[in-house]
């Protein structure tokens, strides 16, 4: 888990911001060159300030950003 300002960078971007509609709460990254691309915000981290976001890699590499501090606490092999 990393800090969400430190993910945008490291992808590019230049700005950020928080837009909210009916369905909830994403961050929009504008690159230098213009283009843009987007991280969905967890349900329960919609009120969130932008400086507050850390980012959770899910499992299929969607960048989720969260309020939320995630640690790996246990893992087993599963064979």
């Amino acid at each position: 888990m990393e800090n969400l300002i430190v993910y945008l960078k490291k992808q590019g971007a230049v700005k950020a911001a928080k837009v909210t509609g009916p369905n909830g709460a994403f961050i929009s990254a504008t690159k230098a060159d213009g283009s843009k691309f987007t991280l969905p915000v967890g349900k329960k981290s919609q009120a969130g300030k932008l400086e507050e976001f850390n980012v959770l890699i899910a499992e299929n590499g969607t960048a989720i950003a969260t309020v939320n501090h995630y640690e790996e606490t246990e893992a087993m092999v599963l064979a």
